[in-house]
């Protein structure tokens, strides 16, 4: 496992006087012994509740996805045979029969590896299957589910080169976002025609999964000649986004649109937002008088905006990671322009295949656009950038490089928390009086325990798989402020232990007491 390190302060250290006193050992011989020193207090955790309230539907025909209700810090599913631990009331469940019923049993797991009684409910992925999906869109949806799923006709990256892989999704792959921030670029724009029978003069829809709790996917649909400018934290003029994160979804638009009074009803979804390691589809309907926000076909955020061009380029942006499954656009038929962005910090000398060039250049807010001929030949280095648009057969550039990833939920690292009962937070300093709570935020799974030091000395360890594999979780300690040495600077480190006996994941804080 790897080493992973939050940076805490650096200080004199403070010594707890006290022996470390040996409480209870674990049951299973894997199991660490419980130890909690003297003046330290291990808050109980509530025993694990039945989760209730299972719901099933499925966006592919050989999948299913399990939402239910429940609190706990992470849930053990189980379905034909298989095991899966996930952290959130949700689950997807890939390469199922589709004809044949599957069999799920969820049961809430504590942070230190309780179970609770099993939820169960069976679902067929052709019953609970929507046929409906893409009826709307113009084409096929593209399908992000193999080394060439990025054509360089259809797609522009902005992303580091080694940041998308590809994971295991059932029987086939899907991309894998892993990094800051990457970029899409369609070439596939969006033209708006007349209003469907839903009123959506156009579309566009995007499959994507959430990674981890940071996760945040931006879908917008971006005005001429915004499309061949590199992607940027301003809301580009004339621009409305479908902005999704964990915590929900809703729609931001260039305050400059003209509004409308239009009003649109929202739906009863329980969840808005991204969901680490289950796809949802959103879906962005622009009507005459509005832009409206759907995921899973549920209305969820909508803005009274008019987007007064006809005609727009989407663009897919992930920022702390993501898995995307699919894209798909409705309106107008229009071809893919296969496109080309080069920047012109070199002469460059212009394709063979190309049919059209011009410069673009960002000034004061603004993009200045000028065609090159096509008999120019060489265009000279500028403070510009050179757009080069290819006959429909053309390939330009290279496929990006979409190395194998193995499965599973990715987690982040371990998180510690120092407050006083006063309610005092650190950095602030510490009154020398009473309690002090300290709170221990593990991600990993399938770990076998936690040990807490406080200035290199071990005051708790604590196992966490009680009854089977870890969870991410919640832990919370007292330490008396009697128990504590007179020196002004205390360090803390958490320690999370996998069960494979590999390297500790680590995080380091230090508090001051005044």
């Amino acid at each position: 496992m790897d080493r992973r390190t939050l940076a805490g302060g650096l200080g004199g250290l403070a010594l707890v006087v006290a022996a470390v006193v040996a409480l209870r050992s674990g049951d299973a011989p894997d199991t660490l012994k419980k130890e909690v020193a003297d003046g330290v207090e291990v808050v109980a955790l509530q025993e694990p509740t039945r989760p209730a309230n299972p719901r099933a539907q499925a966006l592919d025909v050989d999948a299913l996805q399990i939402a239910w209700n429940g609190s706990a810090s992470a849930y053990e599913v189980r379905w034909n045979g298989n095991e899966l631990l996930v952290p959130g009331p949700e689950v997807e469940l890939p390469g199922l029969n589709p004809d044949v019923a599957t069999e799920v049993e969820i049961r809430a797991v504590s942070a230190t590896g309780k179970r609770s009684e099993p939820l169960k409910i069976s679902a067929t992925p052709k019953d609970v299957y929507n046929g409906k999906w893409d009826d709307q869109l113009v084409g096929q949806p593209d399908r992000f589910d193999g080394p060439e799923a990025l054509d360089p006709r259809k797609w522009r990256i902005e992303a580091e080169p080694d940041c998308l892989g590809l994971r295991p999704f059932g029987p086939s792959k899907r991309i894998d976002v892993d990094c800051p921030m990457a970029a899409l670029q369609s070439n596939t724009p969006i033209r708006f025609g007349v209003p469907a029978s839903d009123g959506a003069t156009g579309r566009a829809i995007i499959s994507v999964a959430g990674a981890v709790e940071s996760s945040h996917v931006r879908l917008t649909l971006l005005p001429d000649p915004w499309q061949y400018l590199k992607e940027t934290d301003a809301q580009p003029k004339g621009s409305v986004s479908l902005d999704i994160t964990t915590q929900g979804t809703r729609i931001i638009a260039d305050p400059e649109l003209p509004r409308t009074t239009k009003q649109v009803d929202l739906g009863d979804a329980p969840m808005t937002g991204l969901v680490a390691g289950v796809r949802h589809r959103w879906e962005m309907r622009v009507l005459p008088d509005a832009v409206v926000a759907l995921r899973d076909g549920v209305v969820v955020a909508y803005e009274p905006v008019v987007i007064g061009e006809r005609l727009v380029h989407p663009r897919i942006r992930i920022d702390g990671g993501g898995f995307l499954d699919a894209f798909g656009v409705g309106g107008v038929p229009e071809r893919v322009v296969p496109t080309e962005v080069i920047p012109l910090d070199q002469e460059v000398q212009l394709p063979q295949d190309v049919v059209a060039a011009k410069l673009v250049k960002p000034e004061a807010g603004q993009v200045e656009v000028t065609d090159v001929p096509l008999n120019s030949g060489k265009v000279a280095a500028q403070q510009a950038q050179l757009v080069v648009i290819r006959k429909p057969e053309s390939r330009p550039g290279t496929l990006p490089r979409l190395a194998d990833r193995p499965g599973g939920i990715k987690t982040g690292a371990p998180r510690l928390h120092v407050m006083h009962e006063d309610g005092a937070k650190s950095p602030q300093l510490l009154p020398r009086k009473g309690r002090i709570l300290v709170t221990a935020e593990v991600n990993a799974i399938g770990h076998k325990g936690i040990e807490l030091e406080l200035d290199g000395r071990r005051i708790v360890s604590l196992p966490t798989n009680e009854q089977g594999s870890a969870v991410p979780g919640r832990h919370e300690f007292w330490l008396d402020t009697k128990k504590l040495a007179p020196a002004a600077n205390a360090q803390l480190k958490l320690s999370v232990l996998p069960a494979d006996g590999g390297e500790p994941v680590i995080a380091e804080t230090v508090f001051e007491l005044g």
